[in-house]
C-alpha cells in the first residue's frame, strides 16, 4: 500500500481537533471547581515531558508509524503485546468517544430517539474518514478548524455582558492536591491521549519536526480549552459547571443576538461533531492498523468497517447511561497510564539504546 503523506501543518490541525475531541462539548475536569483553570494550565506542565518523548519517538523513526517502531524496537514477537494493547485502546476510546456522543445527542436535544440509530451515523461517516485517508482527514481538519475557533470566540464574546467574575474567585481556595488531581485528570483525558498520533507518524515528511507539530498543537488547544473553561466558570459559576454532564451546551443556551440569532446552542453541537469524528478516526486507524499488523494484512483500510462495527457493539454495551459514563473518568486515569505513560516510556527507552548500539560499530 502506497504512504500517505501530509504537511505539518495538517499534522497540526488533526491534532488541534484530537485534542478537542469531546472536550469542547463536555468541558474540563472540575474537582477544583473556580480553581480548575489553574488545574488545566498544571496539566500542561505535566504532559510537556511526555509529548517530547512522544515526538523523540517519531524523530528516531522518521516517517514510521507506532506499529512499525514497536516492530523495530522489540522485535515480531515481544513486539506483538504492545501492538495488541495500543490496538484495544484505540477501539475503545473509539467506543468511549461514540458514546459521549450519542449521551450528547439523547440527553440535550433528541431525547425520544434512541441510541443505536445515532451511533451507525456517527460511525459510519467516520469510517469513511478513515478509508479515504489520512491526507482526507487532514483537510477534514484545516477546513473546519477555523469553524469551531470562530464558534469558540463568537460564544465567548456574546457572553461577556453576562458573565460574572466573581465566580472564579477567590482564586487558590482549594488545597494543592485537589487542583494536582484535576490536573492529572486532565493529562489522561485529553491531553496525553495524543499519544494515538504516532499511529499516523508515518504520514509526516521526515523533513517536518514533530517537536513542532506536537507543541504547536498544544498550546494552541489548551489555550482553547482554557478560553472555554474560564467562559462557561465566568457565565454559569462553578457549581453549575461541575453539576451539568455538557456545561459547553448550557452556557450557549443562554446566550442570543437581539431577536435574530437565538439558540446558538447548536453551533456548540456541532463543533462537538467536527472534532469528534477526527478523534474516533484517529482512534478507529490505532485499531484497524493494530490488528493489520497482529495478522500480516497488507492494507488495514480492508478491515476498517468490521472494526467499526465492532467499535460500536463495544460502545453499546460500556455504560447503562450517563452518570456511570462521567464516573468511568475516575477510572480512566488509572486505566490509561499504560497506554499514555508506561508503553511510550518503555519504547523510547528501549528505542535510544537500539540506536546507540547501532551507532557504537559504526563508529569503529
Amino acid at each position: 500500500m502506497q504512504k500517505e503523506t501530509i504537511s505539518s501543518h495538517l499534522a497540526v490541525c488533526i491534532l488541534i481537533l484530537f485534542i478537542f475531541g469531546s472536550s469542547v462539548i463536555l468541558g474540563v475536569n472540575c474537582d477544583a471547581e473556580q480553581d480548575s483553570w489553574i488545574s488545566l494550565i498544571l496539566a500542561l506542565l505535566l504532559t510537556l515531558p511526555f509529548l517530547l518523548i512522544y515526538a523523540r519517538i517519531m524523530k528516531l523513526f522518521p516517517e514510521k508509524d507506532i506499529f512499525e517502531i514497536i516492530e523495530t524496537v522489540f522485535g515480531k514477537i515481544f513486539g506483538k503485546c504492545f501492538i495488541l494493547l495500543l490496538s484495544w485502546y484505540g477501539l475503545h476510546l473509539c467506543a468511549l468517544v461514540l458514546r459521549d456522543f450519542s449521551e450528547f445527542v439523547e440527553i440535550s436535544f433528541m431525547p425520544e430517539t434512541p441510541q443505536v440509530p445515532i451511533m451507525i451515523i456517527m460511525i459510519v461517516v467516520v469510517a469513511y474518514m478513515v478509508v479515504s485517508g489520512v491526507k482526507t482527514m487532514g483537510r477534514w481538519s484545516l477546513g473546519v478548524l477555523p469553524f469551531i475557533l470562530f464558534v469558540v470566540v463568537l460564544t465567548t464574546t456574546l457572553a461577556i455582558h453576562k458573565m460574572d467574575f466573581t465566580n472564579i474567585q477567590p482564586v487558590l481556595e482549594h488545597h494543592f492536591r485537589t487542583i494536582f488531581v484535576g490536573s492529572y485528570k486532565l493529562f489522561t483525558f485529553p491531553l496525553a491521549e495524543t499519544v494515538l498520533f504516532l499511529v499516523i507518524a508515518d504520514a509526516v515528511r521526515k523533513e517536518d519536526s514533530p517537536y513542532r507539530i506536537y507543541l504547536y498543537a498544544i498550546f494552541f488547544g489548551v489555550l482553547v480549552l482554557l478560553i472555554v473553561i474560564l467562559r462557561n466558570m465566568l457565565l454559569l459559576g462553578s457549581e453549575v459547571v461541575c453539576a451539568e454532564y455538557f456545561p459547553s451546551y448550557m452556557a450557549a443556551r443562554i446566550l442570543s443576538v437581539a431577536d435574530f440569532m437565538a439558540r446558538i446552542e447548536g453551533s456548540i453541537a456541532m463543533n462537538f461533531i467536527l472534532a469528534g469524528v477526527v478523534k474516533m478516526a484517529v482512534c478507529l486507524i490505532a485499531a484497524t492498523k493494530g490488528l493489520a499488523y497482529l495478522f500480516h494484512l497488507a492494507n488495514y483500510k480492508q478491515i476498517v468497517f468490521p472494526m467499526a462495527l465492532l467499535s460500536m457493539a463495544l460502545c453499546v454495551t460500556l455504560y447503562s447511561n450517563a452518570m456511570e459514563m462521567f464516573d468511568f473518568l475516575d477510572i480512566y486515569q488509572y486505566y490509561a497510564i499504560p497506554f499514555q505513560i508506561i508503553i511510550p516510556l518503555l519504547i523510547w527507552l528501549f528505542a535510544e539504546i537500539k540506536i546507540r548500539r547501532q551507532k557504537v560499530p559504526e563508529a569503529q
